[in-house]
């Protein structure tokens, strides 16, 4: 019974010990992962989400036929990323907005939430880094 919690002990002051090693080393940033970050900023992202019983098609079909008028509307082609991340068809849709100015992007912005406001599998990002899993 002593050997076992001594044994318990040790295993616990070892746990500790490389976690707090771990977390030091989180946070001392580095030259490459701020590169990182800059390169992978997106003026937003569109993630049509599902809680276990896929995603709203209906709305993801819609937004596709939004960014066709869109672009057609406009006469520009916007430059984005579709990313699937799930099991049941969960995507992201990340645009830099590069090609409009900021007027247009708050526009863009503002129609997108238009377009698929009655959905409730639908998340939006604005400003932030997106890690793809490639």
């Amino acid at each position: 019974m002593k050997n076992l919690i001594y044994f318990s002990a040790v295993i616990t002051i070892l746990a500790c010990n490389s976690t707090k090693k771990a977390t030091a080393k989180n946070l001392t940033p580095s030259t490459s992962n701020n590169i990182n970050a800059i390169d992978t900023l997106y003026r937003l992202s569109v993630s049509f989400i599902s809680i276990g019983a896929g995603t709203d098609k209906k709305a993801r079909q819609d937004y596709d036929q939004y960014l066709i008028q869109y672009e057609q509307k406009n006469k520009i082609k916007l430059s984005y990323k579709i990313t699937p991340w799930g099991r049941e068809g969960e995507k992201d849709y990340c645009f830099k907005l590069n090609e409009l100015n900021k007027k247009q992007q708050e526009v863009f912005i503002a129609e997108t939430k238009e377009v698929l406001k009655n959905s409730t599998l639908v998340r939006y990002k604005e400003n932030q880094p997106i890690t793809f899993k490639d």
